[in-house]
């Protein structure tokens, strides 16, 4: 599949499943040692190829200025991890367990355990430096980090992969909550 289209496809997913809404979040593929990312203010679930940007993998680029705000973000995860996809969400389950707890997000049911095991929560402004280096760090043993008050950074060989961990960290978020609710 076109990157492009696969990109559009999982933006579709990701609103669908309600691990985003309207202009959050923003998606990303290594590609020929370039980073494919959707633009700046896109909506998920209406990519076209005019919201894909091309941007460098090192360093900055003049394209910068359309890509989304996390580019720098998802720079550094590349750089420190061999993830191949990431995906952000606002995914409101792990939003409210980042905000309530310190953290790391431990899984309470047994597939989130197994699957993800602790999820770290970092620190960090949108699209900051101090963002980059804490999800990029934590990204090298995890599958997946919350930032807190802000959303989910999940990674994969490929963009399947990375949906497949938002989705969970977003289930053993829902269930953490029910269970502290019950």
């Amino acid at each position: 599949m076109d990157p492009r289209e696969e990109i559009s496809k999982f933006g579709r997913k990701l609103v669908a499943s309600g691990l985003t809404y309207a202009h959050f979040g923003n998606i990303s593929i290594l590609s020929d040692e370039k980073i494919l990312i959707t633009s700046a203010g896109s909506m998920l679930d209406e990519i076209g190829e005019d919201q894909v940007i091309e941007v460098a993998r090192e360093g900055t680029c003049p394209e910068d200025d359309l890509a989304s705000c996390e580019t720098v973000v998802h720079r550094a995860i590349y750089e420190k991890t061999r993830s191949r996809a990431v995906i952000h969400t606002h995914s409101p389950y792990a939003v409210a367990t980042s905000i309530l707890e310190e953290g790391p997000l431990e899984p309470m049911e047994g597939e989130g355990a197994r699957f993800l095991g602790a999820v770290p929560i970092v620190e960090g402004d949108m699209g900051s430096q101090r963002l980059a280096k804490s999800a990029s760090n934590a990204l090298k043993e995890s599958r997946a980090c919350i930032v807190r008050g802000h959303g989910v950074f999940a990674v994969g060989a490929t963009l399947e992969e990375a949906y497949i961990v938002a989705c969970m960290v977003e289930h053993s978020a829902m269930i953490r909550r029910l269970v502290n609710v019950g």
